[in-house]
């Protein structure tokens, strides 16, 4: 984690804007133009009211908001800082790193877990795999962005598609359009979790806290569905817009 200089914010005394909303603008802009990133540390209280020169309770109300927002984190003998935000605007069809670079951040997924066995009949409806073609491969990972874990996505899909553990990199989309199977459509179903033990501990919360789970059924060619993936999205760092029309449009 990186730590921002105060002196990018300039704060306008004459302006009829307050400043704590000066500050809270500025930090925004400072995230939209790339030179605050998800993991920089923020000077601290007493830093940016020096720097500053305005009341500890102007930079504290602009630090509340923003952290009231989401925008901010504040981590217990860490400080504050930029929390990452994966943005995914439906109907687009985007990969988890996609989707990190979009928003200005580095996706990094570790491997938590990876599993080749037989398939459940739940399973092989969802991947329509015909029968004698039982077996399938799991990969739990973390998602992250710029080292944040940001969500734990668990993927199953035919053991052919991955032969070795070794040939996945960054991106699961990636892999599979090398191996002539691109996703080129899927069905993706919303709810909402409580995390249990497993996952709190994962994803660095506490139990029975309310997640997002996403639950996604990707295409290939010929309509044949390669993945299935159920992902825990931390609420604070993930947004998925959709645009709605008109039925007399």
């Amino acid at each position: 984690m990186s730590t921002s200089s105060p002196t990018e914010f300039h704060l306008d005394e004459s302006s009829r804007l307050p400043l704590y909303l000066q500050l809270v603008n500025c930090i925004k802009t400072a995230i939209s133009e790339g030179r605050l990133r998800a993991g920089d540390v923020l000077p601290s209280e007493r830093t940016l009211v020096e720097m500053l020169q305005v009341a500890r309770g102007t930079v504290r109300k602009a630090l509340l908001q923003l952290l009231e927002e989401g925008i901010l984190l504040r981590n217990q003998g860490v400080g504050t800082f930029i929390a990452p935000h994966v943005r995914q605007s439906l109907p687009f069809l985007e990969s988890f790193s996609e989707m990190a670079a979009a928003s200005g951040g580095t996706a990094q997924s570790d491997l938590m877990g990876y599993l080749r066995r037989p398939c459940s009949p739940d399973e092989r409806r969802a991947l329509q795999m015909a029968e004698g073609n039982d077996e399938i491969v799991e990969l739990t990972r973390l998602r992250k962005v710029n080292g944040i874990a940001v969500s734990l996505q668990l993927a199953i899909l035919p053991a052919h598609l991955l032969d070795n553990v070794g040939e996945l990199g960054e991106s699961l989309y990636r892999h599979l359009e090398k191996k002539g199977a691109r996703v080129l459509r899927a069905t993706q179903n919303f709810s909402a979790a409580m995390t249990d033990a497993k996952l709190a501990y994962y994803l660095g919360t506490d139990e029975n806290e309310p997640v997002l789970l996403v639950t996604r059924t990707g295409f290939t060619h010929n309509d044949r569905p390669v993945e299935h993936t159920r992902t825990w999205c931390l609420n604070n760092y993930c947004d998925f817009t959709i645009e709605l029309h008109s039925k007399n449009e």
